[in-house]
């Protein structure tokens, strides 16, 4: 019999750029695909837990979603909240925030979905984190440590 390690989620972030260039319908359409992924795979909610930030020169909102339907629920009642200039460090004091007063206790990993027109951390976090850019990006405005997936529009639309 053979065996294998499964590693499971537990916990993790996703961070929506809500400044005035990324619109209400490509962020649906990426929780949309995101979720419709996560869905895929049958126990993903029996242990998991997923923050949902909206963030633009501030965090604006945060929705922690541990169920099928809570997820559902959100989707079909999504607004974006935001509007500002984007800063990115935000986001990120915030969920270190989390975890040091434990509110966050097994963190996989953190996704921001962008434009990726923004002011940039510069220190590593201790968790693994990726920019899911929507269209072209400047790559050297990217910091080294981040892991990076460019996402078209049209691909979202028809999630939305």
């Amino acid at each position: 019999m053979e065996s294998r390690e499964v590693k499971k989620i537990r916990e993790f972030v996703v961070v929506v750029d809500t400044s005035y260039s990324t619109s209400g319908s490509l962020i649906k359409g990426f929780l949309n695909e995101t979720f419709g992924i996560l869905s895929q795979q049958n126990s993903f909610f029996r242990r998991c837990r997923i923050r949902i930030i909206q963030c633009d020169d501030k965090v604006e909102m945060d929705e922690v979603i541990s169920s099928q339907e809570e997820m559902e629920r959100l989707l079909k009642s999504f607004q974006v909240v935001g509007g500002g200039n984007t800063d990115f460090r935000p986001a990120f004091t915030y969920v270190n925030q989390l975890i040091k007063e434990g509110n966050i206790r097994h963190l996989d990993g953190l996704l921001y979905f962008t434009d990726g027109k923004g002011i940039y951390p510069v220190k590593k976090p201790e968790y693994k984190t990726a920019f899911l850019f929507l269209g072209a990006y400047d790559e050297t405005a990217v910091p080294p440590w981040a892991m990076r997936l460019q996402l078209e529009p049209e691909e979202l639309e028809q999630n939305a």
